[in-house]
């Protein structure tokens, strides 16, 4: 859709909300939600180093989740940017707000942490059970961190939406150090066809993810069109579309004549 977006009495762009049934309040659940993933984290990390003979398990299972961590948000993002819409089963709402996030980005800057991150909070929960019930202390203590990680994710890119006047000094060192995602780095993003800098938590693997010779998601783009012949939405972009289908082996048509799908 298109507006014309307005401005509040501070100078601020008012909020626009595109998804049904969105709202910006935030209600108790939404913090008791949160406050227990937070514990819950907590305590899958603790119980590693309680349960193991050696601190060193358990640091590098949280190291490694704290990498993962930072993957795992730029693979969810880049997936509910390019595929699926507000009808996909479990994802769709994700989808529908990253999508929607483009259209009205200063809208994020508007919520609470509790009204940001209180969905992602209930969507570990029970993805911490599951890792505690399958994996060693260790390998629990890495999934833990590498979900928990994906609020912070999203607290972080509120940060890099919310104009540096309405941060306090001590956020504003964090995105300087790189430690929070800095404000160039997600600007980069918001540039149609959003085909790059999907990682939301520091933005470290951004530049490895987007340069040759890795270029992961014009890869996992082409993957996907040769498995199911779908293509992302950053391929509106032709140069974009080019550059994935370049990276992976052309799918000779039913026939086998030889041709290639793409080129005919």
């Amino acid at each position: 859709g298109s507006f014309r977006p307005t401005r509040g009495p501070d100078g601020r762009l008012e909020p626009v909300l595109t998804l049904p049934g969105d709202s910006l309040e935030t209600t108790p659940p939404m913090g008791a939600v949160t406050v227990s993933s937070t514990a819950a984290t907590l305590g899958v990390v603790a119980l590693a180093f309680v349960r193991s003979g050696s601190p060193l398990p358990p640091l590098l299972g949280v190291a490694a989740g704290a990498l993962l961590g930072e993957l795992f948000s730029g693979a969810f993002h880049w997936a509910t940017d390019n595929y699926g819409r507000l009808e996909t089963p479990v994802v769709g709402f994700a989808c529908a707000a990253f999508q929607g996030h483009h259209l009205a980005p200063w809208t994020i800057s508007h919520r609470s942490v509790f009204n940001n991150v209180y969905k992602i909070a209930g969507a570990t929960l029970p993805l911490l059970g599951l890792g505690l019930a399958l994996l060693p202390p260790s390998g629990a203590a890495c999934v833990a961190v590498m979900f928990y990680l994906q609020l912070v994710a999203q607290e972080f890119h509120r940060w890099s939406h919310t104009p540096p006047s309405k941060l306090p000094e001590w956020k504003r060192r964090l995105q300087r150090a790189g430690v929070a995602l800095p404000v160039p780095e997600h600007i980069a993003h918001h540039k149609p066809p959003f085909d790059k800098h999907y990682c939301i938590l520091t933005g470290r693997l951004n530049r490895v993810l987007d340069s040759e010779p890795v270029l992961l998601w014009r890869r996992l783009e082409a993957l996907v069109y040769r498995v199911n012949g779908q293509e992302p939405l950053s391929w509106k972009s032709d140069k974009v579309r080019a550059l994935a289908l370049s990276l992976w082996p052309a799918r000779r048509d039913a026939a086998g004549q030889g041709k290639f799908r793409d080129s005919e």
